[in-house]
């Protein structure tokens, strides 16, 4: 794994706290990501690329809303033409712009139900190519999760939080098998990604956002899924849990010269 390579730097000062909406206006560039991918949608012209272009520029504007660095380590790892399942800690709700940010290729992610039955914008996320996942009826799961199969078919790769939802003190949970059986019945190589920084801007259970700080997204090296069994399973979640809480000892920044 490579030194951290500087994606953008906005900072500009000393942290400070702010409110939510203060810092990145989410809703607004929200919505307007969403109603100009559906207007091009609805006129067929709602490509693949240009929602990559879309949700790229909302993920540097909230970046330089909160004037945070974005680092990154191990992203080399995209350069070919393999797709991965990316796997990830949660701890902010400013993981998925990053991540967003930090990997240079199609992106999407599997991402709760109830968040597709907002207005426009969940929608939006439906037409652009994120993945729906139902966490009250399995079976409704499960079908949503072949969505997630024809992604990965087409080359995009997908992110999942195997832990479920995200960590209240920043620390990695539980894992979840649904990820891992998805892995295991596609062949896909399952990446191992540390978010780093995201938690102490803003945790999972506040509402402040702390500015002016840096974060840093660590690709680990792939791990093969092709011939797993369902019996090999414990033994994979393992395997990820390990390499993350590996990748969780790397710095959030390059140290000082």
């Amino acid at each position: 794994m490579g030194p951290l390579r500087t994606i953008v730097d906005y900072r500009n000062g000393r942290p400070s706290q702010r409110s939510l909406l203060r810092t990145y206006g989410a809703l607004l560039r929200t919505l307007d990501i969403s109603v100009r991918y559906l207007g091009r949608s609805t006129l067929g012209r709602g490509t693949l690329a240009y929602a990559d272009e879309l949700l790229r520029g909302w993920a540097v504007d909230i970046l330089r809303d909160g004037e945070y660095a974005l680092f990154t380590s191990g992203a080399e790892v995209f350069e070919g033409d393999q797709a991965f399942l990316v796997m990830s800690n949660h701890a902010s709700m400013l993981d998925v712009p990053v991540l967003v940010a930090a990997v240079p290729r199609s992106l999407r992610m599997i991402a709760k139900q109830e968040l597709m039955r907002v207005p426009i914008w969940g929608r939006a996320m439906e037409v652009s190519g994120f993945i729906p996942i139902s966490r009250k009826d399995r079976k409704l799961a499960m079908a949503q999760l072949e969505m997630a199969k024809e992604r990965l078919r087409q080359g995009i790769s997908v992110w999942i939080s195997p832990e479920g939802t995200r960590s209240p003190d920043g620390r990695l949970g539980e894992l979840k098998k649904g990820g891992f059986h998805l892995a295991k019945d596609l062949g896909i190589p399952i990446l191992p990604a540390w978010i780093a920084g995201t938690h102490e801007a803003m945790g999972a259970t506040t509402m402040a956002v702390q500015t002016n700080l840096p974060i840093a997204v660590h690709f680990g090296s792939p791990i093969p899924t092709e011939g797993v069994s369902r019996d090999e399973i414990p033994g994979l979640m393992a395997e990820v849990r390990g390499a993350l809480l590996e990748l969780s000892q790397r710095p959030a920044e390059p140290p000082a010269a």
